[in-house]
């Protein structure tokens, strides 16, 4: 039952609470230099993209089906948009475990209705494990939900396997739009960083849990030093409960410095429940512990005077499937 389910979607929502650079965007559809306009974390969102690097246990590759010996994919998810009901969602709290089913909160969830984009091509530039240039062409998607379950009217949407091939931890990323008749031609260099690689324990990552109802369960992970992170920007790591659709329930972001982080007893006995309420096994989530780098961008839109914000989220991610035990209320 448990590969039925995962085997339909991609893991799981995966970013961080609002950090990052508070003065960072794009002038006239080109970013110049680190900060160079005035975009902030509390304008109105114009969308995001999820920029992964992501660790597979034996579990997932079975579940998701990947090519043998693959044990790493790169994913990249993304929207943009012109307006939404409301124009911002709540921004999660650090240093605990936000209930995003409770909040609606960012960046689980958008508001509806909302105005999606054309931004016509979408390509992500930079450098791979060995140094090679490399262009990911992120495709476009038809109506429908997305990875993390969020509906749109058009998406953007590309899984590669052997994240290696197209990716080198501690590197930029630069972002080109192609145009559309509704949306202008830009690029946003430099503005996806990607942190250096770390290790985690307690649990490793094959191992199965089991977390357990009302007890708190902490996990552990190694910090390790990202030389070429940008000046102002901010390195976390955030851990995540969610459901074998990869809906997440629980957003819990930390400082990358502190190492672990005890995910508390009720947390879980919440996770029960919605996974319950939603049809799901409750006796499974998927466990994510991410390094991420939260950086703003301006959306290059029109009018110039609707100015919103783009989320753009790099993430180092450990992903695996744990046991939960308890019965849901």
């Amino acid at each position: 039952m448990l590969t039925r389910y995962i085997g339909s979607m991609f893991l799981s929502l995966v970013a961080l609470a609002a950090c990052g650079n508070d003065d960072v965007g794009t002038g006239n559809g080109n970013c110049i230099g680190h900060q160079c306009d005035d975009t902030l974390i509390t304008d109105p969102e114009g969308g995001q993209i999820v920029f992964e690097y992501i660790y597979l246990d034996t579990d997932l590759q079975q579940a998701l089906k990947v090519p043998p010996g693959v044990t790493t994919v790169n994913r990249v998810v993304a929207f943009f948009m012109n307006g939404q009901t409301p124009e911002a969602n709540p921004l999660p709290a650090p240093g605990q475990c936000n209930n995003l089913v409770a909040t609606k909160g960012w960046p689980g969830f958008i508001g509806s209705p909302h105005t999606d984009l054309d931004v016509g091509t979408l390509e992500i530039t930079g450098k791979n494990a060995k140094g090679l240039d490399v262009t990911i062409a992120v495709d476009k998607q038809p109506m429908g939900n997305d990875a993390f379950s969020r509906p749109h009217d058009i998406y953007y949407q590309k899984i590669t396997p052997n994240a290696d091939d197209v990716l080198k931890p501690d590197s930029a990323y630069s972002v080109k739009f192609g145009g559309s008749p509704t949306f202008p031609a830009a690029s946003l260099p430099s503005s996806l960083y990607l942190a250096s690689k770390f290790d985690v324990s307690g649990p490793t990552l094959e191992e199965n849990g089991p977390l357990v109802a009302g007890t708190d369960y902490t996990v552990h992970w190694t910090p390790t030093a990202t030389p070429g992170l940008p000046e102002g920007d901010d390195l976390a790591v955030t851990t995540w409960l969610v459901d074998v659709t990869g809906g997440a329930t629980h957003m819990c972001p930390m400082p990358y410095d502190a190492g672990q982080f005890t995910i508390p007893g009720k947390a879980i006995a919440e996770y029960q429940a919605i996974a319950k309420a939603r049809g799901l096994p409750s006796d499974q989530m998927i466990l994510l512990r991410n390094g991420v780098i939260h950086q703003l961008r301006r959306l290059p839109n029109q009018p110039a005077t609707n100015k919103r914000r783009i989320d753009m989220l790099t993430l180092m991610c450990w992903a695996q499937i744990m046991a939960v035990q308890g019965t849901p209320p």
